[in-house]
């Protein structure tokens, strides 16, 4: 009988060590899928700020001294306010 219960013992320990290795394997990977989908949309919405950055500049020079340069900053200021700051 002791052989069985150290048998059994020994059993349940391996059986827990390797599920515990099982779920820190499967922890990591969720980990690391989350973490690259959070890097993915910081990327993307530093490259849009950036885009909104420069087509302000372009506006700034194109339009300066023109009469359509407050109502094409005006729509950009639209396109910040109501679509950017949704990605935030």
């Amino acid at each position: 009988t002791f052989g069985q219960d150290f048998s059994l013992d020994a059993f349940v320990g391996n059986f827990l060590t390797i599920f515990g290795l099982l779920f820190s394997i499967l922890g990591g990977s969720s980990y690391a899928s989350l973490y690259g989908q959070n890097e993915a949309i910081y990327y993307a919405i530093f490259a849009e700020v950036s885009e909104a950055k420069a087509l302000v500049e372009q506006v700034a020079m194109v339009c300066q001294g023109r009469p359509i340069n407050e109502k094409v900053l005006g729509y950009i200021e639209r396109y910040v306010s109501e679509d950017l700051r949704q990605l935030g």
